[in-house]
């Protein structure tokens, strides 16, 4: 499963872009990627069926860990109840369930200094949401995913990016929690077997659970830092430098999405032969790894879930490229690729 890998862009207030590893375990858990009907003629009572046994399970969770109280579980079980309000297809635009925007005020109370929390709450369309959002700012000054969360306009963004040192939006921290959270608290049974293909198991659905709710909810908005930095090496030397400063941190980010933004933010700011070549060989690097990683996950039967379950155990892996790197070293392959190499889709 391989896409064009440009710079990403993607809009306010919800964002829908996934990584590779998303896509990959939401293909293996389609009712979690909110699958569309099939052409089979028993497809819609199928259909109906699992978005039955998700709703349920999505609310029990989000009861559960709401009434358990902590601010990480109050944060994401409003995420759960807005999920199940956009599958019960009552959602209105994107305004939170006034359950969930309840349940984020209380979370913001008992967040405190905890930007994992802090992180879960940030990108709703929510009051709590955004005073979360400046409260992580303050707290990680030089942090560029809570400003990306702000929804500032080009110039302050701009401003504001050319401060900022790291991209570190507690991806795989808020992964391990969910996961953690699902293994407590799993479906049943028999909804289980409704919910993942047969053979997948409570560690496999729990990390795709997991994935897929980060995928969906909890992705910053790249657009507008984007359509800043168009031909920003041409723009003068003020946008030049925030944006190829943008471009470093974002390079050095915790998610592959944050990664592919920034090699394509550092084909902007190029300006010279040398900065070309460099901007390239960043971009052919993730490239070579993520088609090798999708190759790889493509020939086992659970597409890899089971070695990422087991790598997530391991808190040196504190990024998806630490955890993708992992998976390729194990199974011999460069990180690298070869003189001369390019992605077949490009």
């Amino acid at each position: 499963m391989q896409k064009d890998r440009g710079t990403a862009v993607t809009s306010r207030p919800r964002r829908r872009a996934v990584s590779l590893l998303a896509a990959a375990l939401l293909t293996l858990a389609t009712p979690l990627a909110f699958a569309q009907p099939g052409t089979d003629t028993q497809a819609p009572m199928v259909d109906q069926a699992v978005a039955a046994a998700q709703r349920d399970y999505l609310g029990r969770l989000a009861e559960t860990l709401a009434a358990e109280g902590s601010a990480r579980g109050l944060a994401h079980a409003a995420w759960l109840r807005d999920w199940q309000q956009a599958l019960d297809g009552t959602a209105t635009g994107t305004a939170s369930h006034p359950q969930a925007r309840a349940w984020r005020e209380l979370a913001l109370q008992r967040g405190g200094t905890d930007t994992v929390a802090l992180a879960m709450l940030a990108g709703a369309d929510d009051p709590s949401s955004t005073q979360a959002v400046a409260r992580w700012r303050q707290l990680s000054p030089g942090n560029l995913v809570p400003v990306l969360f702000a929804g500032l306009d080009p110039e302050p963004l701009l401003a504001a990016a050319s401060r900022t040192s790291h991209a570190q939006g507690h991806t795989i921290d808020q992964l391990r929690w969910i996961v953690e959270a699902v293994r407590r608290l799993p479906p049943a049974p028999d909804a289980l077997a409704q919910l993942v293909p047969d053979g997948v198991g409570i560690d496999d659905f729990a990390v795709m659970h997991g994935w897929a709710y980060l995928a969906t909810f909890a992705t910053p908005d790249f657009a507008t830092l984007v359509e800043a930095c168009r031909a920003a090496g041409q723009r003068g030397a003020e946008t030049a430098a925030a944006c190829g400063n943008a471009a470093r941190v974002l390079q050095g980010g915790d998610t592959r999405l944050q990664q592919m933004v920034g090699t394509g933010l550092a084909g902007e700011v190029a300006t010279s032969a040398g900065d070309r070549q460099r901007a390239d060989a960043a971009r052919r690097r993730l490239d070579w790894q993520m088609f090798e990683l999708g190759r790889l996950s493509s020939g086992l039967p659970d597409q890899g879930v089971a070695e990422h379950v087991a790598l997530l155990a391991d808190p040196a892996l504190d990024s998806e490229t630490a955890i993708h790197e992992a998976q390729l070293r194990a199974a011999g392959i460069p990180l690298d690729p070869p003189a001369g190499w390019q992605p077949p889709y490009r």
